[in-house]
């Protein structure tokens, strides 16, 4: 049986993690090594070789300007941050979560982030997860265990249904 991070093809990967970027809610970094990981995975675009060698100390506007390029070249749309987004910066933060990149806490604060006020929809668990270990209900351990579980089961739902 193949793992959900397996059946995620890197154009995908990297589009996420640049929905992720785009709606605020992870540092430049993320965006950075996302470019790397597709250029390692053998994805081929100028900017994205462009946007893996930029810095964290580099400029927003020039992150921004290389990405649009990144996602053109591969043509892939600039994902817009609106409501539409949020499912595919969850599917980055899951996909993180799964190869230990983040904590369970920052998984819930980040997704606290990403929703908002909005309806969670198959995010919900994860804003539960961080309600239960806030209010001492479970402890970090069993909400690591949960969220792992939580972040596999986002990744087959939300690719079945094309998110």
């Amino acid at each position: 049986m193949t793992s959900p991070l397996e059946d995620r093809p890197a154009v995908d990967a990297f589009t996420e993690a640049s929905a992720l970027w785009l709606v605020g809610d992870s540092p430049p970094s993320f965006l950075i090594d996302a470019a790397v990981e597709a250029v390692v995975a053998g994805l081929d675009a100028p900017a994205l070789h462009e946007l893996a060698g930029l810095s964290d100390s580099d400029e927003a506007w020039e992150l921004r300007a290389a990405l649009e390029r990144a996602l053109g070249e591969l043509g892939v749309p600039v994902p817009d941050p609106d409501p539409g987004t949020r499912p595919m910066a969850m599917r980055a933060l899951a996909a993180l979560l799964l190869r230990d990149r983040i904590s369970v806490r920052e998984l819930v604060d980040w997704a606290r982030g990403v929703v908002g006020d909005a309806d969670p929809g198959e995010a919900r668990r994860f804003l539960e997860i961080g309600d239960e270990l806030d209010a001492g209900r479970i402890t970090p351990h069993e909400a690591q265990l949960a969220a792992i579980d939580e972040a596999a089961r986002y990744l087959r739902v939300t690719a079945a249904h094309g998110a």
